[in-house]
C-alpha cells in the first residue's frame, strides 16, 4: 500500500526517501539499476542538512557541480546514462524540495501518471516504476477504451534531457508570473531552478537521470501538460513520458497529438514522432511478442499454484530458445529481459543451474541480463568463483566498450562471492575511466595501488568539473585513507567522513542511521498515543438490570 505525502509526519519520510533510498538511481520495482552494493542509506537527512549549510568555495555557486556518469545498456546495447550527482549539488536541491514541499506536493495528486511520487512503506522509496500487474493494466484499458475507436501512443523526445530548467519556474507559478519575478532568487520557484542547475555544471538544458529529485520536477512539469490536456476532456494516462489516449474519432486522435505537440512546446519540450502512433480498436492490449512469450511458457503457468510441478530444465531452455528466435524478430522490445523474468521464480533446481549457464552466455551479448544472472545465483547454492573465467571475459568485453552496467553487475556478483578479478581484468577496468565499475574494483583490495595511481592523476588536475565526474571515487578512496590530500577544499568529504557515510556499506550502522531509526521510533510512538488518545471508551453501565436487559 502507498501512502501519499502529505502532513509534518511524512515530510521526514520524505526527506529520508530523497536522500537514503532514492538518491542514487534506484527505481525499479524488484532489480535496481545500480548493483545493490551501492547503497546510500547512510546519507541521511541530517547528513543532507549539514552539506546544505557549507559555504561553497569560490566559483561553485557559478559552475556547479559535475556528476558521475553511470551508463546503464538497454536491450539494444544502446546506453542511457543515468546520473549520481555530487553531494554538495544534491543537498542543496533535495533541501530545498523538502523546505517548500507545500508547493510541490501536487506532484502526488496527478491522477493521470501512473508512476508518480509517492511514498512506498515497504522500500521507504518515494518513485518506484512498477511494471503493473497484466491485470491491472488491461481493466484500466477496457475502462479508459469503452466506446472509443482509437488508442494514441506518444513519447516525448529524450525528455529528461531536454527538461528546461527555467520552466521549473514556469510549471510552479505561471509562465507571465515567473518571468516578472525571473530576479528574485528568494523565491521557491527560482530557488528549485538555481539547485537543480547546480547538479549538472550550472546548465539550464536537461537534468540528471535517477533521482527522486529529478523525478518531482519531471511529474511538476508534466503535471501541467497533464491538466491542459485534461481539461480538453481527453481520457489518457501517461507513464512517466509515454502518453496513450483514448479517442472516439480519427480527428480526435489527430487533435490529442496536436494539442500535446503545443503543450510540450510551451515548456521547450518535443513530441518523439518515431514512437507516436495511431491505433484503430479493437486491438491487442498487449505487443504481439509479449503474447508470442507467454503462449510459449508450459500451461499450468497460467493457474500456477503452490502445488503445481516446478519449471524443470528441459522446459526452461525450450522456453529460452523460443525467446531468442523471438528476439532477433522484435526490434523493439527487451525479449530475453522478459522473457526470464516471466520464469526465474519457478523454476526447479535443476533448471536454476542449466538457466545460469545459458543466461551467462547471453549475457556476453546483451548485459541487460547480468542483473538476472545474479538474483538467480543469490537462489541457488553454487558460488560465483565456478564462473570466474566466463566473468572476468564479459568485464574485458564491457570495458573495451565502456558499458557500466557490464562491468559493474560482475565486478558486484564477484565482491559478494569473494572471487578476485585477474589482474588483466582490473587493469581493463581501470583502463576505461568508468567511475563506478573502479569504486567497486577498490573494493577488492588486491589493486589498490593502480587505482590510487589513477585517482592521483585525477586529482592533479586544477578542473573540478573532472574530480566530480569521479567524486564517488574520489571520496571512497578519502574514507580509506588512501588519498594524501583531500581532494576538495570546501569540506564536503569531511563532513560525509566525519558521520562514516560509506556508499558501498557492509552490516554496520553509523550514528547517523542509528538516529534515523530513533527518529522514526519516536514519530510512530506519537503517532500510536494520538489515535489512542482519540479513542472513545464507552461508559461502563453500573446498573445491573440495564446490563441484563441488553445481554
Amino acid at each position: 500500500m502507498s501512502q501519499i505525502f502529505g502532513d509534518t509526519d511524512d515530510k521526514r519520510a520524505l526527506y529520508e526517501a530523497l536522500t537514503r533510498y532514492n538518491y542514487f538511481p534506484n527505481q525499479r520495482a524488484n532489480i535496481g539499476e545500480l548493483p545493490p552494493s551501492l547503497d546510500t542509506r547512510q546519507f541521511t537527512p541530517e547528513v543532507a542538512e549539514e552539506i546544505a549549510k557549507l559555504e561553497e568555495i569560490r566559483g561553485r555557486r557559478k559552475s556547479g557541480y559535475d556528476l558521475v556518469e553511470y551508463k546503464a545498456t538497454r536491450y539494444n546495447n544502446v546506453p542511457r546514462v543515468l546520473g549520481l550527482v555530487h553531494p554538495k549539488g544534491y543537498s542543496l536541491l533535495v533541501k530545498c524540495i523538502h523546505d517548500n514541499w507545500e508547493h510541490l506536493k501536487c506532484v502526488t495528486e496527478n491522477e493521470n501518471s501512473i508512476i508518480k511520487p509517492e511514498f512506498h512503506q515497504s522500500e521507504k522509496r518515494l518513485v518506484v516504476m512498477n511494471y503493473e500487474e497484466p491485470f491491472v493494466k488491461i481493466s484500466r484499458s477496457h475502462s479508459s477504451s469503452f466506446a472509443k475507436r482509437y488508442r494514441v501512443h506518444a513519447d516525448i523526445a529524450n525528455c529528461f534531457n531536454s527538461i528546461y530548467s527555467h520552466s521549473i519556474a514556469w510549471a510552479g507559478v505561471g509562465i507571465q508570473e515567473a518571468k516578472t519575478q525571473q530576479d528574485d532568487k528568494r523565491t521557491w520557484f527560482n530557488a528549485l531552478d538555481m539547485y537543480q542547475c547546480k547538479t549538472k555544471r550550472n546548465e539550464t538544458q536537461g537534468i540528471p537521470i535517477g533521482s527522486a529529485a529529478s523525478s518531482i520536477v519531471s511529474e511538476l512539469i508534466l503535471g501541467k501538460i497533464d491538466g491542459a490536456l485534461k481539461s480538453k476532456g481527453y481520457v489518457f494516462h501517461r507513464y512517466i513520458d509515454d502518453y496513450t489516449c483514448y479517442c472516439v474519432t480519427s480527428e480526435d486522435a489527430q487533435n490529442f497529438i496536436q494539442d500535446l505537440a503545443n503543450s510540450l512546446a510551451i515548456y521547450k519540450l518535443t513530441l518523439n514522432l518515431k514512437k507516436t502512433s495511431i491505433i484503430e480498436l479493437p486491438a491487442a492490449f498487449e505487443d504481439e511478442w509479449v503474447l508470442d512469450l507467454k503462449s510459449a511458457l508450459p500451461s499450468r503457468l497460467g493457474s500456477a499454484g503452490e502445488n503445481e510441478p516446478k519449471i524443470s530444465a528441459d522446459e526452461a531452455l525450450t522456453f529460452l530458445n523460443k525467446a531468442i528466435g523471438i528476439n532477433k524478430s522484435t526490434p523493439d522490445g527487451s525479449v530475453l529481459k522478459y522473457a526470464i523474468s516471466l520464469i526465474i521464480n519457478y523454476l526447479d533446481e535443476d533448471a536454476n543451474v542449466s538457466l545460469l549457464e545459458a543466461l551467462l552466455n547471453l549475457a556476453w551479448h546483451y548485459p541487460v541480463l547480468l542483473p538476472l544472472f545474479d538474483k538467480l545465483l543469490g537462489k541457488v547454492e553454487i558460488n560465483a568463483g565456478i564462473f570466474e573465467q566466463q566473468l572476468n571475459v564479459i568485464i574485458q568485453e564491457n570495458a573495451d566498450k565502456f558499458r557500466s552496467d557490464g562491468m559493474s553487475w560482475p565486478l558486484h556478483t564477484m565482491l559478494t562471492n569473494n572471487v578476485i578479478p585477474k589482474k588483466e581484468t582490473a587493469e581493463k577496468v581501470i583502463a576505461s575511466g568508468d567511475c563506478v565499475a573502479i569504486t567497486l574494483l577498490l573494493e577488492m583490495h588486491d589493486f589498490n595501488a593502480m587505482i590510487v595511481e589513477f585517482a592521483n592523476t585525477i586529482i592533479a588536475g586544477d578542473d573540478n568539473y573532472e574530480k566530480d565526474s569521479y567524486w564517488l571515487l574520489l571520496y571512497q578512496l578519502y574514507l580509506k585513507d588512501l588519498l594524501i590530500d583531500e581532494p576538495y577544499t570546501d569540506k564536503v568529504f569531511r563532513c560525509l567522513k566525519k558521520h562514516k557515510v560509506n556508499f558501498i556499506p557492509r552490516n554496520t550502522k553509523t550514528k547517523a542511521e542509528i538516529n534515523c531509526d530513533k527518529i522514526q521510533s519516536e514519530m510512530t510512538s506519537n503517532a500510536l498515543k494520538t489515535v489512542f488518545s482519540e479513542v472513545t471508551i464507552p461508559a461502563v453501565n453500573k446498573n445491573p438490570d440495564e446490563d441484563s436487559a441488553v445481554f
